[in-house]
């Protein structure tokens, strides 16, 4: 009894001692919070409404705005150019030649096929009697078949296109749910018409006979593009996706970065049409007018570089991509839109992650990144659909806190389990990069997370320290021997960045107000003669800063350095006080994923691949138009609280 009893008592004491160390802890959590938010840390990160209602009543914006009568003639002047595109005899046309294509019967499409199908066939079978006209690969027969195939079902459906698309599952959750297309959209007034068979077959027919010329895959891809050109001049929004979702896919193509500029250029002209229309806005606050201000930088240092006309590409093709920045500020003023975008952003990344690590797991990984003589146990890099390792790790680095975020804001538990499943292929592939700048950047990613996203992750911080000689058993030698080595200039790679960056500091030293100009095009004119021997052919710094400054000088550095402080206040002032609990997790991500971006970028020029480069300035504009839809949603609910019987309150959705 007396056993039992000291059992008893020793049991008692041990959950008064854990109670009590818990106790201590939120303790210590709380006052840690408190200093943050009310010290001099949130007095600098949470003033950005104040620096923003200054610049609005400051006399640069006042001179923009012009006076109440020139605003007064620019307002006609939009007004008579609206009207103009409004009544304009081609966009009638285009108009009408595409509500004719959208409800017709589906013979038509079936017949387009299989004229198309057909004479891709016999095109094929040419070739290969006929080596004369060139060899045919297989290709040509998969398409002929598959074009054959599809027109079967369409031949035999009574439905218009649009009647076959709203009932279709899969064409329903890509133009209802993921484009937003109402349910009116598919509803025709009009008698449906039978005609355009025969144009639909000589269409057909001279497709298939192209073939001789030209790939029938790159004729598929041409007819995709010209639908979702189509699609995006009609709902701008959708290009925004589009990007999104081929971001990281832009890679497997010749030239990606034309192929994105290409896209945010569409999508940028589809904007302005809406915009001059009247059916869609503008604003600019202090935030746009620092990227702004960068861009213009960029486009500058371009310009007047000594790579001479390559640099100027470069500062061009930047520009162009930064513009998805302005159009997503402008464009997501949604929730239903920004969950779209996230969406759009977690799932292609899934996929590239998903790729990636089936990739190392089958022994596909290559070995072109990392000194197999220091680490003779890793066998590989998984790069999946890059080119290299790092920028693998740096987009799957801005894709992870939105997998989080996905994960923790799911309704039911299926679309939890899924979302998990997707943080764990991301956080896998990370790994299998075996980009060490990126597991940094991935530990502060999450340690900053769920700081924001609960105060008790200081007892799980404090809980893995103290476990951490146990966790060492957990994880693999060559993963733990591979994150040691930061710093171990035995290592050739990181023999060779530290040395590239003692030798970008010689260049910083002659050129450290004016820059050499934008551009890898000016490093690789003026490195060689400042870098140490055997390091002479580095494509860049390795680092993000320093190429900043090589480029455009210190200026540029501190006008980055201004943009990314007032995105950090902005995000932070949200997070502080929020509209609803989702906004502030998506702005939470978004600050998150821009803080792994920067950390990285202490390591690596992460800006080298424009993928990145895109990624970065989405991810910014993602969390600022977060922002904005939870402050607009706070002012309705002012209006509505503070309003009376007799007001009211309009809520006009201008998406279309």
């Amino acid at each position: 009894m007396k056993r039992r009893a000291n059992k008893s008592v020793d049991e008692k004491t041990t959950v008064v001692g854990v109670g009590l160390i818990v106790f201590l802890i939120d303790k210590l959590a709380d006052a840690v919070y408190n200093a943050l938010i009310n010290g001099i840390f949130g007095f600098m990160f949470t003033a950005y409404n104040k620096e923003s209602e200054g610049f609005d009543e400051g006399h640069v914006t006042a001179y923009f705005k012009g006076t109440v009568k020139s605003r007064g003639v620019l307002r006609r002047v939009r007004e008579f150019v609206s009207g103009g595109f409004e009544t304009s005899y081609l966009l009638g046309k285009l108009r009408g030649a595409v509500n004719d294509l959208a409800y017709a019967s589906t013979k038509v499409f079936a017949r387009f096929f299989l004229s198309f199908g057909v004479y891709t066939l016999l095109v094929y079978f040419i070739k290969m009697l006929l080596p004369v006209f060139g060899g045919a690969d297989v290709d040509y027969l998969i398409v002929g078949i598959a074009m054959c195939l599809v027109s079967a079902p369409l031949h035999f459906s009574k439905h218009t296109l649009a009647s076959a698309v709203k009932n279709g599952r899969i064409t329903s959750a890509l133009f209802v749910d993921c484009f937003g297309y109402r349910d009116e959209s598919f509803e025709n007034t009009r008698k449906t018409k039978n005609t355009g068979s025969g144009v639909a077959i000589l269409l057909g027919l001279a497709l298939g006979v192209m073939t001789f010329i030209v790939h029938p895959v790159t004729i598929l891809l041409a007819l995709l593009a010209i639908v979702l050109l189509v699609l995006v001049i009609n709902t701008p929004e959708i290009g925004i996706l589009a990007c999104i979702f081929a971001l990281p896919f832009s890679s497997l193509v010749d030239h990606p970065s034309a192929c994105l500029a290409t896209l945010v250029l569409a999508t940028a002209i589809s904007y302005a049409i809406k915009l001059i229309r009247g059916k869609r806005i503008l604003k600019f606050e202090l935030l746009d007018v620092s990227v702004l201000l960068f861009g213009a930088m960029i486009f500058i240092s371009g310009a007047i570089s000594i790579g001479g006309i390559g640099s100027y590409r470069s500062a061009m093709l930047s520009c162009a991509i930064m513009l998805a920045y302005f159009l997503v500020k402008n464009l997501i003023r949604t929730e239903k839109w920004l969950h779209r975008c996230v969406l759009a952003f977690v799932g292609s990344g899934t996929f590239v992650a998903a790729y990636g690590v089936i990739q190392y797991i089958l022994g596909f990984a290559v070995d072109d990144w990392i000194d197999t003589t220091y680490f003779t146990d890793i066998y590989g890099r998984a790069t999946s659909v890059f080119t290299n390792p790092n920028y693998l790790a740096a987009y799957l680095c801005a894709v992870f806190p939105f997998a989080l975020y996905c994960m923790f804001n799911r309704a039911s538990a299926k679309e939890r389990l899924l979302y998990f499943i997707s943080s764990c292929l991301i956080l896998a592939c990370e790994i299998f990069t075996w980009s060490r700048g990126a597991w940094v950047a991935i530990i502060i990613c999450s340690i900053v997370f769920f700081m924001m996203h609960t105060r008790k992750t200081i007892r799980f911080i404090i809980a893995t320290v103290a476990t951490l000689p146990f966790l060492t058993f957990l994880i693999a030698d060559n993963v733990i021997y591979r994150f040691m080595s930061i710093g171990d200039m035995a290592d050739s790679s990181t023999l060779y960045r530290v040395y590239t960056w003692l030798g970008s500091f010689r260049i910083i030293k002659d050129y450290f107000w004016s820059g050499i100009g934008y551009g890898t095009e000016a490093f690789d004119v003026l490195y060689p003669s400042y870098s140490y021997a055997g390091i002479e052919g580095a494509a860049h710094s390795h680092s993000l800063y320093l190429q900043i400054i090589i480029g455009m000088g210190i200026g540029g550095l501190l006008c980055f350095g201004f943009l990314s402080f007032l995105f950090i206040q902005k995000s932070l002032e949200y997070v502080k006080d929020p509209c609803n609990a989702d906004t502030r997790s998506v702005v939470t991500a978004a600050l998150v994923a821009v803080i792994g971006l920067l950390t990285m970028g202490l390591f690596d020029y992460v800006w080298y691949n424009y993928s990145v480069f895109f990624a970065f300035w989405m991810v910014l504009a993602l969390g600022a138009s977060a922002v904005g839809i939870g402050n607009r949603e706070k002012k309705r609910v002012d209006v509505s609280y503070y309003s009376d019987d007799y007001s009211a309150f309009v809520d006009i959705d201008c998406n279309r």
